[in-house]
């Protein structure tokens, strides 16, 4: 027997207002899935021109090529201490510790924004004691003794949907602020980095200098004691005698100045590694040769240095969050979709918190659409329009001063290289000069003048030697930094794990203390 249905079933109240909440509901949820997909304002620019094939100095003798750069250019050096110096830096330098932790900390604000997306519930309970002082309603026979009220439940807070992309833009924004971050970051290893090689190599050039002036100071002494000799036979003048003491008393005016600069590099690399300057002092009394330079080194393609440099990528990731932050302003003059509601069970006693009789719940979306703001939204995107203009502007800074860093640094490294050269054959020259000066002294062939110049000339020779070696070390540290050399995935993936721990090791503290009675 087939039932049937009276057409008026269809018109009670409450179904009706049911089949509407269903179908607003609906409606929202579709139109929130078409529109979830939409972003207000621009993209951010693409990917920037790689610099010309020229942007580089014409190499010269083959000192520099367009090879692969080497990421960990100190390594070339084959220095153990260097590479001790470089990884005491790493673990123990304060500015690198600071970077670390706003990379955390831009992370985290990331995570932060990423859940704007989703819905926030919460639980929660209520007790209210209520006491109506009414004379009227107490005369008319109302109820006016004080009751007990409990209720508890959950409740979904204003969920905004996401309908023009605002709080995508916003994760994009916090997603690029992020990278950038972490960029700087990098940044602070290649100049920390840059800075250790370049304070290592200054102290073992001065030692070099030091060591010079030690063995040419005792030479000159051997050559005062010589013509002194012959002063007091009668061979030589006093005014002989006085130009090889100044010549002595020269060369020991120099060496408080080298052993000052040398403790001021115990200082500088102490600060860069986190260490006393008396442990560095200890770890790098001893002299120690200069490194030497590769033969060749790599230095890659000029299209690869924007991808390199710590530096162009922050900019980078500044410009991308600068743009967001149009569309961020842009969603703000746009319908707001957002949905709202709660359940809880509310008693006058304990015993009516367990009946689902006494049940309520609210439950609905609203939408709101800004009419009048004083333009206050006009001017905000105006705003963020100018600081992506500027950020833009930036961008397009650090990718030409990488060009000209790099530039630069190529051109001194080669010219290091040819002075290097040519200092060393300098020295060659001056020390067989030295010996034939010597030679022709003893034998009574040339005067004390020549051989005092001459000694001169060798000490100046070595100087300009030790000098040279140096500067083609440093020569080499800036072409390290001007690739964006001192950083690679394994010390992201370090810095990753470091801060890992730290979030750990800090969870951890935060539940000791609060079990603690």
């Amino acid at each position: 027997m087939r039932q049937s249905t009276s057409p008026d079933a269809h018109l009670n109240p409450e179904g009706l207002r049911r089949s509407g909440a269903v179908v607003a509901l609906l409606a929202a949820g579709c139109l929130a899935s078409c529109l979830t997909g939409c972003r207000a304002g621009p993209d951010a620019p693409p990917k920037s021109d790689p610099p010309p094939t020229d942007a580089m100095v014409a190499t010269s003798g083959g000192s520099v090529t367009s090879a692969a750069p080497v990421a960990r250019w100190w390594e070339q050096l084959n220095d153990p201490t260097l590479n001790a110096l470089m990884a005491r830096a790493e673990a123990s330098n304060q500015s690198l510790a600071a970077s670390l932790a706003s990379v955390r900390a831009a992370y985290a604000a990331l995570g932060a924004t990423e859940s704007e997306l989703w819905p926030q519930i919460g639980a929660g309970a209520q007790y209210t004691r209520t006491k109506t002082n009414i004379a009227q309603l107490a005369a008319a026979g109302v109820r006016v003794e004080p009751y007990n009220m409990y209720a508890y439940g959950v409740g979904l807070s204003s969920w905004e949907i996401d309908l023009w992309g605002g709080v995508a833009r916003q994760i994009e924004a916090a997603k690029a602020t992020a990278e950038a971050q972490a960029d700087m970051m990098r940044d602070a290893l290649v100049s920390v980095r840059g800075q250790v090689g370049a304070s290592y190599i200054q102290l073992r050039t001065l030692q070099a200098q030091r060591a010079v002036l030690g063995e040419n100071a005792k030479a000159f002494r051997q050559t005062l004691d010589t013509v002194q000799s012959r002063y007091n036979a009668g061979a030589n003048t006093g005014l002989d005698v006085a130009r090889a003491q100044a010549q002595v008393d020269a060369v020991d005016a120099q060496i408080p100045q080298v052993d000052a600069a040398i403790a001021k590099s115990f200082s500088t690399i102490a600060v860069l590694c986190g260490a006393n300057p008396s442990e560095m002092q200890a770890m790098l009394a001893k002299p120690a040769a200069i490194p030497s330079t590769p033969e060749v080194v790599g230095v890659g393609l000029p299209a690869d240095l924007i991808e390199r440099r710590p530096d162009v990528r922050k900019a980078k990731q500044q410009l991308v969050a600068a743009t967001a932050a149009i569309g961020i302003a842009e969603a703000s003059r746009l319908p707001n979709l957002s949905i709202s509601g709660n359940f809880y069970i509310a008693s006058t006693d304990l015993a009516g918190l367990g009946q689902l009789a006494d049940h309520a719940y609210s439950f609905g979306p609203s939408l709101s659409l800004p009419i009048f703001t004083g333009g206050k939204i006009d001017s905000t995107v105006r705003q963020q329009k100018a600081q992506a203009e500027g950020a833009l502007a930036m961008y397009r800074n650090a990718v030409i001063t990488a060009v000209g860093d790099l530039s630069a640094s190529v051109s001194d490294f080669v010219q290091a290289h040819e002075s290097q050269v040519r200092a060393d054959a300098a020295l060659a020259s001056a020390s067989k000069a030295l010996v034939l000066a010597q030679q022709q002294y003893d034998a009574g062939v040339t005067d004390i003048t020549t051989l005092l110049d001459v000694q001169r000339s060798k000490l100046d020779a070595e100087n300009s030697a030790a000098e040279a070696h140096g500067a083609l070390s440093q020569g080499y540290v800036a072409l390290g930094r001007a690739i964006g050399g001192g950083w690679d995935d394994t010390d992201e993936q370090k810095a990753i794990r470091q801060a890992q721990a730290a979030d750990k090791n800090e969870d951890r503290t935060e539940q000791k203390q609060e079990t603690k009675p």
